[in-house]
């Protein structure tokens, strides 16, 4: 008699594939990270968003010293392990902290456009320079530089350096710009930053970092600002074709004035 061999199969084996299985092969990218427990990319940049937030205020409000990498993890609600791993130590934080200073506003850089005169462009350049210099967060910043450099110059010296020469730089393109288009002539553009940026804000942010003024320049002295400039820079010829008709200057001393009489100075047309 022949022996029939039957196999039992298994209930495995012979089972339609779940829902869960084909949802698990079919799943995005940024699910199949979670579900192996890495983080998304957008995760990821939500925690680097908060580390920044928590580390500014703790730095702002306990100063630089008294502020750790594990202070800021947990506030964050991070491990310290992943501040090191994306930021690197307390001093590379830091220095992302103040560069990313404008994260929560941030301000473009003014660029030249159609139908600006020098007199336009430089006037909107001057509203940018007092509007990111003299906003709460920057000025919160720039005091805890002042305060820490007694203890920590090297760190301090160079984070400053490089923040006003980031700063001077967006100044500097829209010169750039300027001479491009044949409003000014060339030059070094790089220095004209500089010389406007002290003309422009002046003792300003310094006194209100020392909390010794609140108020506002106002709009009337920055335009007799820039219009300093624009003599002082390019000459009279400038000034006239960038519809600088009536420059009215404090103080402004000709061979016939005094150094205490205060004068005017007026192109005609």
């Amino acid at each position: 008699m022949s022996c029939i061999k039957l196999t039992r199969r298994s209930a495995k084996s012979n089972a339609e594939p779940t829902h869960g299985a084909e949802s698990q092969d079919v799943a995005p990218p940024e699910r199949r990270a979670n579900q192996a427990g890495r983080p998304t990319a957008a995760e990821l940049e939500r925690r680097k968003a908060k580390v920044m937030e928590v580390a500014t205020e703790l730095f702002v409000h306990h100063g630089y010293a008294a502020t750790s990498l594990v202070d800021i993890a947990k506030g964050a609600g991070v491990a310290t392990r992943t501040l090191y791993q994306h930021f690197g130590d307390k001093e590379a934080l830091f220095r992302d902290v103040i560069f990313a200073r404008d994260t929560g506003a941030i301000l473009a850089a003014p660029v030249l456009e159609t139908g600006d005169t020098l007199q336009s462009a430089l006037m909107k350049t001057a509203r940018y320079m007092h509007t990111y210099s003299l906003r709460p967060r920057p000025i919160d910043l720039m005091r805890l530089m002042i305060a820490e450099s007694k203890r920590f110059p090297e760190l301090m010296r160079g984070v400053a350096t490089a923040a006003f020469a980031r700063f001077r730089r967006n100044i500097a393109r829209m010169f750039e710009s300027l001479a491009k288009a044949k409003l000014i002539p060339d030059g070094d553009n790089d220095r004209r930053s500089e010389l406007f940026s002290d003309l422009i804000l002046g003792s300003a942010p310094v006194m209100t970092y020392a909390e010794w003024i609140t108020a506002r320049t106002s709009e009337p002295d920055i335009e007799e600002r820039v219009t300093l400039f624009i003599l002082g820079a390019f000459g009279p010829g400038v000034a006239r074709k960038a519809g600088v008709k009536k420059a009215k200057l404090p103080k402004a001393v000709s061979r016939s004035q005094s150094v205490e009489a205060p004068g005017r100075i007026v192109i005609e047309d």
